[in-house]
């Protein structure tokens, strides 16, 4: 496979500026991924920790009842 080479410009500076810009914008956008994929575990977290809380009433609620039967 071969690599896309683009043109180069006259001027060097110009290239390293769209090198420049075209990195940074590539960086953000990671940055916005792995900021959603962070918010989507603590989400995942959250809805854990209120299931134990439900499942673990449900079984006191469970053996409360089978004990005063």
């Amino acid at each position: 496979m071969s690599e896309y080479k683009p043109e180069p410009t006259a001027d060097p500076e110009i290239d390293r500026a769209v090198r420049r810009t075209v990195g940074i914008a590539a960086l953000r956008k990671i940055r916005k991924l792995v900021d959603a994929d962070a918010q989507q575990k603590a989400q995942d977290a959250a809805v854990g920790r209120v299931l134990i809380r439900v499942f673990g009433g449900l079984f006191l609620l469970a053996v409360l009842w089978l004990a005063l039967r």
